[in-house]
């Protein structure tokens, strides 16, 4: 290349390097070195044709992991379709020193990601930098984008939990900054800017004496205005010329420390004219060669435009009005593309394509599926005047971009060198106003100052030649790229070097030659990539967004892939990696996508595709089938939805879980995987099957593994091929209440080739059900324990005891499987449920047995009191009526049943008789009645009481052998029906057969007796709630019994009536079988307790008859010898084990009981009323309230 620097590479050179970058005096490069910066998205643009030792040197920014914004002049000495490769190569590095990655890159041509060094595989530049001869191929549209063959990677940081780019990328500014309201003699415009590059360096007094080093060094500036080199001319010459170089730049110029106070024009440097208006900065810098393509950094730190760093120019040139001596030197300026004027350009030729799914399910293969998103570092200023994410609403204006302009234009400067020695008239203090067109001198307004601007004469030639830097004469222009100065001319800012590829070379460098280069600046921290919402783009009184005469007079087109504006369909992401060609048909520009899932909605990947970057969040779901391959080269982070990979699902980087399910039965290819606070399901919840990790795993602390578990040890499993570092929850899935857990089993549910770290918390699946975990070298086993029911249940409650005991020695039983579920309720459920269960009417069917004995005696004992020759002998007597007793208006009763609650005492003979119907010594009778009453409960639920109802029958023959003697035979039956807390039921028929007899002694003594044969058969009736469903148990017995009794009594006899006070001794033995019940699992095999009952009674009874009147009444003490059972044992029907005791209601010992009756009528009709009760008794309280009638024949 004409005018080219050379850099031979030796051993001498590289054990003593040359420095580089250009600071005021009271720096020296070493100390600007941007060591603060680090590794900061600013490189070093490298381009060399194969086979041959000369690179070129630029600096660029890093935009996107792909993507490098420099100047066009870096490249556009050639077609773009010359840099495949394989005529010319390119690369970037990234280091502060970039010399170790370039060497590396230089000898292998390929990206090291270790050194940071990126390939680069196209360029692309805008053709509009060629188009106006005048503008040298780089004062307009200087504008470059290079391609990496490799995307920059990302890591972990754990201070925001986050993948972050191992690189920062910049944000761009597409607005024009706003013109400031006065331009300040300290502060200027007031925008303090930061300029960084890799190129030559110096001093403010040597300017680019030293030549590249490779180092990257930053300084600091106040920018000096936003206009034209025109305007600027214009300003500096006086007059208004034709267009020659229109198109405004962002300028900044090099002040001499030693100046201040503003308009201070005693600098001891002539040639710092504080060319645009504004004091020196303590870090002052300015560019050289090699800095070109850098950025133009609108610091946070010290603007109130914005929180973040903006990029918003691009590094084309400098000036100098001193020729070879000024350049890079004191009153030298810098100046760069505004980025507003090709946004658009920037935007379409950008390659990287953030992208996402529309909202709703769709194939990935489906181009209508997808959408073009928002790009997060482009950033333009609203109408409130923030920056925000957007892009404007017009096109840039390009070449045409002339407005706004703002800055001042000033020669201030003790001594205006005259190279001819012949003006020394030319005012020291002029400054105007590109803004206003304001001209001052000595700070005050020029309205008539005349002012000569030597434009035209040999003083300040305007020439534009390529001569050699030994031509150099005033007012130059560089370009910075190496090439020579020239008169009135323009440097590239460009650096080139030769590097000698001779064989048993080392490494070292030796500067021989001319290599331009730009200026440093000092670079904060740009900001991390970002999500961010697209607005509106309007029209903003702060720096405008869209519309003349900022921007094109239009509006944008319509969104497409090519042109990069967010809302464009009709396209299915998959990468396309560049085919540079001179021929066009051959052409293919790259194309890489950063795609996003968020929308509610599945795709559904069928095929292999290839991304930069997916991001699955939100609702969205992502279902990889098992001919699918997704690769996703940067990384792959999931903040939310689904992803189910049945096939393959790959990245280079990390693969960061924060939350989401993780599920499927393919292979995940990462170096590390981590989940933060997600959930892995291999297969599919509710399956079984492995899902394949081929990389190392990280499951923190908060991460959830859910693993389905089966029949004979089965699993789910989660297969690692390197190490892992386990911790957080393993959920059991549903296949859990399939079967009875806890009989042992051992599920594997994760290996990992490379070795274990960590352990999983034993939780507690339920009440009754915990995890247990065993750990090997490399594989984790999980068992499911199950405590007894013991230790959930309230102790103190007979019921719980005796279903935790069944429960617990049944759980190794298949034939109960079913009743298994109840190990995941809770405790509070468990407890309710095992009270539910409770076979409350088995105290009932005690109780029923009782009653139903007592009736049938105190029916038989009212025959052996009531009956005699004199009063029943040839007759048929009727006891009540058994044909209208459900007509009587009967009120709740129990036992013991005497005549009167028999409906027996009726008339003034107790019966009603048909005279004459049967022989004289002998009586047949019949009786029926109601029966009703009440008793307690099982214990715990006594709350409610058993209620009882139930009618009789009864009849027999009696023989009378004389007048004080009696026997007889009967048939008794009874139906009583006891409805018991919980809702369940119980009912008890007896069928009995007794002998009774009586015999009066001659002294008043009565002795009677009875003995009875009883056939009870008992049902019952239970319904009880389970696990949501109900069971129906019913049960039905048959059993016989026996029961007798004893008594004697006294007749007195006197004008008041005739009370008969006497004793009784009853004994009744009702036996029972082991009853089953039918209806579901939970139905009980029942080992009821016979019931035995031996009383003791003591006692009167009164009568008083008065012609058709008789009052009758009685009162008795009762006494219990018996205790009674106190509880059954119950086994499930299908149960094994011993039995479980359930408690039974506590009989009464000691009672007392009482009657009342009346009756009046005709000899041929009684009626009557009584009242009957229990004293005392709570097991079986009862009182009766009845009416009687009795009719002769």
């Amino acid at each position: 290349m004409a005018g080219a620097a050379t850099i031979a590479f030796s051993s001498v050179a590289m054990s003593s390097p040359a420095h580089a970058i250009v600071p005021n005096d009271n720096f020296t490069p070493d100390e600007i070195v941007d060591e603060e910066g680090d590794v900061n998205g600013v490189g070093m643009v490298i381009t060399n044709q194969v086979g041959q030792g000369g690179i070129g040197i630029c600096t660029g920014t890093l935009i996107n992991p792909r993507t490098v914004l420099f100047a066009a002049h870096c490249v556009n000495d050639r077609a773009a379709s010359d840099y495949d490769g394989e005529n010319v190569r390119a690369s970037v590095t990234f280091t502060v020193d970039a010399f170790p990655g370039i060497l590396d890159w230089f000898g292998t041509g390929q990206t090291n990601t270790d050194l940071l060094v990126y390939n680069i595989n196209q360029i692309r530049y805008d053709p509009r930098s060629l188009q106006n001869p005048q503008a040298l191929g780089f004062i307009e549209a200087d504008i470059a984008i290079a391609t990496l063959d490799t995307p920059v990677g990302t890591q972990f940081d754990p201070t925001t939990t986050s993948l972050v780019s191992t690189i920062p990328t910049w944000a761009l500014l597409f607005s024009p900054l706003p013109s400031p309201d006065e331009i300040d003699p300290v502060n200027g415009t007031g925008y303090h800017v930061n300029i960084t590059g890799y190129g030559r360096t110096g001093s403010g007094t040597t300017g680019d004496s030293q030549a590249i080093d490779f180092r990257r060094r930053s300084a600091e500036n106040m920018l000096g205005g936003l206009l034209s080199l025109d305007d600027r001319n214009d300003a500096f010459f006086g007059g208004d010329g034709e267009p020659f170089l229109p198109q405004n730049l962002y300028q900044l110029d090099f002040d001499d420390p030693a100046r201040t106070d503003g308009d201070d024009t005693t600098a001891p440097d002539v040639r710092d004219l504080n060319l645009y208006r504004d004091d020196p900065l303590a870090r002052e810098g300015t560019t050289a060669g090699g800095d070109s393509g850098g950025p133009l950094i609108l610091d946070a730190a010290n603007n109130d435009l914005s929180t973040e760093n903006l990029q918003i120019g691009v590094l084309s040139g400098g000036s100098s009005f001193f020729g070879s001596a000024g350049f890079s030197a004191y009153g030298s300026s810098s100046f760069y593309q505004p980025l507003f004027l090709y946004w658009d350009y920037i935007v379409a030729t950008n390659p990287y394509r953030y992208v996402s799914a529309i909202a709703g399910d769709g194939a990935w293969e489906d181009p209508n599926h997808w959408q073009t998103d928002l790009d997060p570092i482009y950033r333009v200023i609203n109408e409130a005047g923030e920056v925000v994410n957007g892009l404007p609403s017009s096109p840039g204006a390009g070449l045409n971009g002339t407005e706004p302009d703002f800055g001042e234009v000033c020669i201030q400067t003790p001594f205006f060198f005259d190279p001819a020695g012949v003006d020394t008239t030319l005012p020291t203090n002029r400054c105007e106003n590109v803004g206003t067109g304001e001209t001052t001198v000595d700070g005050e307004p020029a309205s008539t100052a005349a002012v000569s601007n030597n434009r035209g004469e040999a003083v300040l030639s305007a020439g534009t030649s390529n001569a050699p830097e030994e031509i150099g004469v005033t007012a130059g222009e560089s370009n910075n790229r190496g090439e020579a100065l020239v008169s009135a001319n323009t440097s590239n800012n460009r650096g080139e070097a030769v590097v000698s590829a001779s064989a048993g070379d080392t490494g070292g460098q030796v500067i021989s030659g001319s290599l331009e280069q730009p200026h440093a600046t000092s670079i904060l921290f740009p900001i991390e990539q970002a999500q961010y919402e697209l607005g509106p783009a309007e029209e903003q009184p702060h720096g405008p967004s869209g519309g003349p005469p900022e921007f094109a007079d239009a509006d944008n087109p319509a969104p497409t892939l090519d042109n990069g504006l967010p809302g464009a369909t009709g396209f299915v992401p998959d990468n396309i990696d560049p085919v540079v060609s001179a021929d066009p048909a051959e052409q293919v520009n790259a194309r890489y996508f950063d795609v996003t899932l968020s929308a509610a909605g599945t795709t559904t990947l069928s095929s292999a595709v290839t991304i930069d970057r997916l991001t699955v969040v939100g609702a969205a779901g992502l279902d990889i089938q098992a001919d699918g391959d997704l690769t996703s080269i940067i990384d792959i982070m999931q903040g939310g939805g689904t992803i189910n990979v049945d096939g393959a699902l790959r990245t280079s980087g990390d693969y960061l879980m924060i939350a989401g399910i993780l599920g499927g039965t393919g292979t995940v290819q990462t170096p590390f995987f981590t989940n933060i606070v997600g959930a892995i399901a291999p297969g599919t919840m509710g399956t079984i099957g492995t899902l394949g990790i081929d990389g190392n795993a990280i499951l923190s602390s908060g991460s959830t593994l859910m693993i389905d578990i089966g029949p004979d040890n089965t699993s789910d499993l989660l297969e690692i091929s390197g190490g892992a570092s386990i911790g957080g929850d393993v959920v059991v899935g549903p296949g859990i209440m399939q079967q009875v857990n806890g009989l042992g089993q051992e599920y594997t549910i994760l290996t990992a080739a490379g070795g274990l770290d960590g352990t999983f918390n034993e939780n507690d699946i339920s009440a009754i059900l915990s995890q247990s975990f065993t750990y090997t070298d490399t594989a984790v086993l999980m068992q499911i324990l199950a405590a007894s029911y013991r230790t959930v249940i309230d102790t103190s409650d007979p019921v719980q005891r005796a279903y935790a005991q069944l429960f617990d020695q049944n759980r190794g039983n298949s034939a109960l499987a079913e009743l298994y579920g109840l190990d995941f309720a809770d405790a509070a459920t468990i407890q309710a449920t095992f009270e539910g269960l409770a076979p409350v009417a088995e105290t009932a069917v005690q109780q029923l047995a009782a009653q139903s004995l007592n009736n049938l005696q105190s029916f038989n004992a009212m025959r052996l009191r009531e009956s005699d020759l004199a009063r029943s002998g040839g007759t048929i007597a009727t006891f009540g009526n058994p044909l209208q007793t459900a007509q009587m208006q009967v009120s709740r009763g129990s036992q013991p049943i005497v005549a009167g609650a028999l409906g027996l005492d009726q008339g003034e003979e107790p019966t009603s008789v048909r005279e004459g119907a049967i022989r004289e010594d002998f009586a047949l009778y019949l009786a029926g009645g109601l029966l009703s009453g009440s008793g307690d409960s099982m214990p715990g639920y006594t709350a409610v009481d058993t209620d009882v109802d139930g009618y009789f029958f009864g009849g027999g023959i009696e023989h009378f052998p004389s007048d004080s003697s009696m026997i007889g035979l009967s048939v008794y039956y009874s139906d009583l029906d006891a409805d018991t807390a919980l809702g369940q039921k119980a009912e008890a028929t007896m069928l009995a057969v007794s002998a009774y007899g009586s015999a009066k002694t001659e002294d008043g003594f009565v002795i009677d007796g009875q003995v009875s044969l009883t056939d009870l058969d008992v049902d019952t009736t239970r319904t009880v709630s389970f696990l949501g469903g109900t069971q129906t148990l019913a049960s039905e017995s048959s059993d016989g019994g026996i029961a007798a009794a004893l008594g004697i009594s006294y007749d007195i006899e006197g004008p008041m009536g005739t009370i008969s006070p006497g004793i009784e001794l009853r004994y009744a033995d009702q036996s029972f079988d082991v009853v089953t019940e039918t209806g579901g699992p939970l139905a009980l095999r029942i080992d009821r307790e016979d019931f035995e009952s031996l009383q003791g009674r003591i006692g009167l009874d009164y009568q008083k008859i008065s012609g058709t009147f008789q009052l009758d009444a009685n009162f008795d003490f009762v006494h219990e010898y018996e205790d009674g059972p106190q509880a059954f044992s119950a086994q499930f029907a299908n149960g094994t084990g011993p039995g479980a005791l359930f408690l039974l209601a506590n009989g009464d010992k000691n009672w007392a009981e009482a009657g009342l009756s009346a009756q009046f009528g005709t000899e041929s009709a009684m009626f009557g009323v009584g009242f009957d009760t229990t004293i005392g008794r709570h097991n079986a309280n009862a009182q009766t309230y009845r009416a009687t009638a009795t009719f002769k024949y």
